[in-house]
């Protein structure tokens, strides 16, 4: 007979509030949420108000060590050991901030970026390069399947992406482990079908890049990227004379 969780209401609830104001929660209520995927079956309420007694508040309980936080009360290895991996998080994510932006404004720069991914790859592997306005790199997305020679981008992953990101520019890039630098009829369909998803978040294509061996092939150099842009706006002007 499977025993009813008596706290499961108030967790509800205390999720249900914090998802729609988590600026509005006090210390001992974040870290109380935050203990609820530690301790499923436990009122976590008071082990809060117990923890950050002991710590004076939420930046010295995320600073402490091991063996200080298992002296309170309630306080296993488990709950230590969570506590412990989410100092290290806020350490590692406050110390990117201190990191220089990365601006890919130039070929160069853009494939010392990229070239990385590709290193040691026996299968082809597909990159998606996003950067702002200013060509400051925002996010890399990369795409494998060991299971394939040939991989293809996801279309709903890239979507995602764009949504998340909400880039200005766009480029995308992939091995050719062949070593055959140049772009096949699928490689211009792929590119031709990521341009309208980026068209349609009002992101600009800028480049696909082919990486065989030391070398690249740029769509953009090649005065591909461009036929491509500008096929898709006649098509698109097509379609509102059809419409008329």
């Amino acid at each position: 007979m499977e025993v009813k969780n008596i706290h499961e209401g108030h967790r509800e609830r205390m999720l249900n509030k914090f998802i729609q104001a988590p600026e509005m929660f006090s210390e001992h209520e974040i870290l109380e949420v935050l203990l609820f995927y530690v301790m499923p079956r436990k009122d976590t309420n008071a082990l809060a108000h117990k923890i950050l007694k002991m710590f004076g508040g939420l930046k010295g309980v995320f600073s402490a060590k091991e063996e200080q936080l298992v002296k309170v009360d309630g306080v296993g290895k488990r709950t230590a050991a969570f506590i412990l991996a989410i100092g290290q998080a806020i350490l590692r994510v406050s110390s990117l901030k201190d990191e220089k932006k990365e601006y890919l404004n130039t070929p160069e720069k853009l494939a010392l970026a990229i070239s990385p991914c590709f290193y040691g790859q026996q299968t082809e592997t597909f990159v998606l390069v996003l950067l702002d306005k200013n060509y400051g790199l925002i996010a890399k997305v990369m795409f494998s399947d060991k299971n394939r020679s040939q991989v293809r981008a996801d279309i709903p992953e890239i979507i995602t992406a764009l949504e998340m990101h909400r880039p200005d520019f766009a480029i995308i890039a992939h091995n050719h482990p062949s070593y055959n630098i140049k772009p096949s009829r699928e490689d211009d369909f792929t590119t031709k079908k990521i341009n309208v998803i980026c068209e349609l978040y009002d992101v600009i294509l800028a480049d696909h890049l082919i990486f065989a061996g030391d070398n690249v092939y740029s769509y953009k150099n090649e005065g591909k990227i461009d036929e491509i842009r500008q096929t898709a706006v006649l098509n698109k002007l097509f379609e509102k004379i059809k419409e008329n």
